[in-house]
């Protein structure tokens, strides 16, 4: 009986290892990240005001979408969307600089605040 010595099982615990490093969580055989949405400037708001604010840049794979965390991150308000200045099709790589801000409270939002968190979720697009 000959027997064939191969890396295969290490080299599988390594790709295991190495795509868990790349999310930060799963659901069932569902993986995402999570990014936090930073205010990237200083700006006074209003209770019940809609207010665009500038952010750190959230980088969004291409073929993945954003949900919004539901959780309420600051004391002002809540996030209720990311995005950019010039809207790509979801199949390209794209970048979130700006959140729309639903203000509960006045005050300030001061830069570097956690305001909330995105959801990044894989698809596969069924058409073209």
């Amino acid at each position: 009986m000959v027997r064939i010595l191969t890396r295969l099982g290490e080299v599988k615990k390594e790709m295991e290892q190495y795509e868990s490093e790349l999310v930060d969580f799963n659901i069932g055989t569902i993986s995402g990240n999570l990014r936090a949405i930073i205010a990237d400037e200083d700006i006074d708001i209003k209770s019940g005001d809609v207010t665009p604010i500038k952010i750190n840049k959230i980088s969004i794979p291409g073929n993945h979408i954003i949900y919004m965390c539901a959780y309420a991150a600051h004391h002002l308000g809540h996030p209720i969307a990311v995005g950019e200045e010039t809207h790509l099709p979801i199949s390209m790589d794209r970048h979130a600089d700006y959140t729309t801000f639903v203000a509960a409270n006045d005050g300030t939002v001061k830069k570097d605040d956690l305001l909330g968190v995105v959801i990044i979720l894989p698809i596969s697009l069924t058409h073209k």
